[in-house]
């Protein structure tokens, strides 16, 4: 599930419109929206979490990656009800 990846670690850099792009791809695609949320979106969270934990990165980079999941997470919402 390299499209999995491909949206974690674009919102971890906070390429909010790649994010978006892929979760709707990874949608089409017919991947179920709780594994996309899980591994694609929450994954990438917890890495920048780590990361600020231990001084990697700091406020701007997380606001900049919970931008990018937030976009993601707007294509998932209609799905998940």
């Amino acid at each position: 599930m390299s499209i999995l990846t491909d949206i974690s670690e674009n919102l971890q850099r906070g390429k909010a419109k790649i994010v978006k792009e892929l979760v709707q791809q990874a949608i089409d695609e017919g991947i179920p929206v709780q594994q996309i949320l899980d591994e694609g979106l929450l994954n990438g969270m917890g890495v920048i979490g780590e990361k600020f934990k231990n001084n990697e990165v700091f406020v701007p980079e997380v606001l900049v990656a919970a931008r990018a999941m937030n976009m993601g997470a707007q294509l998932l919402k209609p799905l998940m009800a």
